[in-house]
């Protein structure tokens, strides 16, 4: 009864934290592409409009589809949308407490470092797959750590359909996810060697069976979908600076610094005003870490250091490798099946010293707590953090319009439908990567809507437009810059 009552507790802090962390915010660029293919009215719809765009979405079938289904029940507005990470963030919650069956104290710490992790806070509030990929990812995670506790687990067939589910939804939720469960899988063969592996398949053959063949077809699937070129966006490329900015994102300290908005135009310079908040959460979370690292290191031996370097070292440098070969830029999202190993990590050291005689290990292990509550609360609430605005972007180029006003969009055309652009308008006019002759042959703005040029004006030829006829900035939202021409005698917008 005892356990019983912590996983209902567990379920019922997950439930809640997950409803604070969403927000109502305008959907950005990803998000907005996902709510309109679940949108679609039927499955021959919502497939057609995936395979229309033939990029990465394509490779986020699983999630997808899920999403399709849960807008047929709760709506397409952003809160619903986002609201169907919430079941997803339970089943992880309590996936990781039963990673350690036999310590309540572990169970307490991973449970406190979970809900007050900044990186899914963030994320709970994006109607996009990472949740998703985090739950199986916890799954799977909390599968390997029983086993590595206690070897005779496996033998349960509850251990051995988790691990399956937590595999094969690895592989379904993601591409870039398949090396955790590869990883998961070879690490689990290195652990119980080669004949005891080869027994349990067998005992479990039905299971083993299915989730292979789940395996099979959406490896066959993903092969598909790389002929057809479906690629992540080439926009920009992983570096060294990226590889950072993933531990930084993965460590919960996100909150505390810049927003995503400001990164993206100043890079590292964008930190320089956040120093010293940033400076106290990283040496909370250094603590943290260090504490964890005097913990692991008695626990570990060669068997099960070579075991973590099969199921995450490799797997995380896989993905690294393919981030830099494959001209895409890696994120913190990219690397969430790691997210689970740290927070199971960072557990070891926050019950070292919550639960330590000292009075100065249990402040310490508090202030580490308190300094990822603040990090959530940044997330939350602070204007820093906040989305692509293309609600207020959408609501006023549709008074532009109402007005007269002739308007150029030069931002994510899915947006303008979702928030119902007058995309109907001769007056509305979508100029996104217009060439020169494209835009030689436009109405002539009143009013011009940009957003993130690198994505949506990459020759600049809209930008170049704006300079050479004195269009100014009339108003901004986050990632929007609107504008208007100067007037005042200077040369009009047609150049005449």
């Amino acid at each position: 009864m005892r356990e019983q009552t912590k996983y209902c507790i567990a379920l019922s802090l997950a439930t809640i934290v997950g409803f604070l962390a969403i927000t109502h915010q305008s959907f950005w660029i990803d998000e907005g592409v996902a709510a309109l293919k679940a949108m679609q009215p039927n499955i021959h719809g919502w497939w057609q409009s995936l395979r229309k765009d033939s990029d990465s979405n394509l490779q986020l079938i699983f999630q997808l589809f899920y999403l399709w289904g849960w807008e047929k029940i709760f709506g397409s507005a952003e809160y619903a949308l986002r609201a169907s990470n919430i079941p997803w963030f339970v089943v992880a919650t309590v996936a990781l407490m039963w990673s350690f069956p036999k310590n309540g104290r572990l169970q307490l710490s991973v449970l406190l470092l979970t809900l007050t992790s900044a990186f899914l806070w963030y994320y709970l509030s994006e109607a996009r797959p990472y949740i998703v990929l985090f739950a199986f990812a916890a799954a799977t995670t909390a599968c390997l750590l029983r086993m590595v506790g206690e070897e005779s687990s496996v033998d349960s067939s509850t251990w051995f359909r988790v691990f399956c589910l937590g595999s094969a939804g690895l592989c379904a939720t993601s591409l870039i996810a398949v090396p955790w469960a590869l990883g998961a899988m070879l690490a689990t063969g290195y652990w119980l060697g080669i004949n005891r592996t080869r027994k349990l398949l067998l005992r479990f053959r039905y299971s083993t069976l299915i989730t292979a063949a789940v395996i099979l077809i959406v490896g066959a699937y993903y092969a598909w979908t790389l002929h057809l070129g479906a690629r992540a966006s080439g926009v920009n490329r992983t570096s060294a600076g990226s590889v950072l900015f993933i531990i930084y994102e993965l460590s919960g300290l996100s909150g505390l610094g810049p927003g995503r908005l400001e990164l993206r135009e100043f890079e590292f310079g964008a930190f320089r005003h956040g120093i010293p908040i940033l400076l106290i959460g990283l040496c909370a979370i250094s603590g943290l870490f260090l504490a964890s690292v005097g913990v692991a290191v008695r626990k570990v031996n060669r068997r099960s250091a070579i075991f973590f370097v099969i199921a995450v070292a490799i797997p995380f440098l896989l993905a690294i490798i393919a981030g830099f070969l494959g001209h895409m830029r890696l994120l913190g999202r990219h690397l969430t099946p790691l997210l689970p190993f740290l927070l199971a990590f960072l557990a070891l050291g926050l019950q070292r010293l919550l639960f330590d005689q000292r009075i100065i290990f249990k402040l310490a292990g508090l202030v580490s707590i308190l300094v990822c509550l603040f990090s959530d609360w940044e997330i939350r609430f602070a204007p820093r953090h906040r989305r692509d605005d293309y609600r207020s972007a959408v609501e006023t180029v549709r008074k532009a319009v109402v007005a007269g006003k002739n308007v150029w969009w030069t931002a994510e055309p899915s947006l303008a439908e979702y928030y119902h652009a007058p995309l109907n308008s001769k007056d509305f006019i979508v100029t996104s990567n217009a060439s020169e002759d494209e835009l030689a042959m436009a109405t002539v703005p009143d009013l011009v809507c940009l957003s993130k040029p690198d994505i949506y004006d990459q020759n600049a030829v809209v930008r170049h437009y704006l300079q050479r006829h004195r269009f100014k900035v009339v108003e901004t939202f986050p990632a929007f810059q609107i504008f208007e021409p100067a007037g005042g005698g200077l040369e009009s917008p047609s150049g005449r």
